[in-house]
């Protein structure tokens, strides 16, 4: 027959389908959760490494030394900001660099 189309699909089918799109959604958002705890915990991690630096670095007498532990301290602080511009990227497989990287 021309123009048949196709047998509608069978109530078996159907709960298959809304069964393997729930697990779809709950790895989805399983996955979402877990990304925002890792973000959350590099955040802080850098902060607190940021924090320690500083700290030693109060402690110096040589500005050299000094100097050196402030220059760690704003590296730290430019990976903070591309991790968080990371982060904040709506698609991580076309990175903006010249946004990321502040250029």
């Amino acid at each position: 027959m021309a123009g048949s189309s196709a047998p509608p699909p069978s109530r078996g089918d159907i709960t298959e389908r809304t069964r393997a799109e729930a697990q779809l959604k709950g790895a989805l958002k399983e996955k979402e959760v877990m990304l925002a705890e890792i973000n959350h915990r590099v955040k802080n991690n850098l902060q607190i490494v940021s924090s320690f630096l500083y700290l030693q670095s109060e402690q110096l007498r040589d500005p050299a030394a000094r100097d050196l532990f402030r220059e760690s301290q704003n590296r730290l602080r430019s990976m903070a900001m591309v991790h968080e511009n990371l982060y904040q990227s709506p698609n991580l497989s076309q990175i903006d660099l010249d946004r990321t990287c502040g250029i």
